[in-house]
């Protein structure tokens, strides 16, 4: 893979990433918090709802109908 990349050797493993400032991984939590106690007073789906109520139709015209292939004897 290095001979296809034209690279002598393997690149150097990339420095470790800073740690993050308490402030940050604080609100990061809480807010993972929050979220998990939301999802759990958040109401159950109910299985009787879905999506589509009403049941719409629509008509279609069959291939080759339409304005050029009609042979509506015009």
């Amino acid at each position: 893979i290095l001979s296809k990349l034209r690279l002598p050797a393997p690149p150097a493993d990339p420095p470790p990433a800073p740690a993050l400032p308490d402030e940050v991984r604080a609100l990061y939590n809480s807010t993972r918090e929050l979220l998990r106690q939301r999802a759990l007073l958040r109401p159950l789906d109910d299985p009787e709802e879905y999506y589509a109520k009403e049941l719409h139709r629509f008509p279609m015209e069959t291939p080759g109908d339409g304005e050029r292939g009609g042979g509506s004897g015009m």
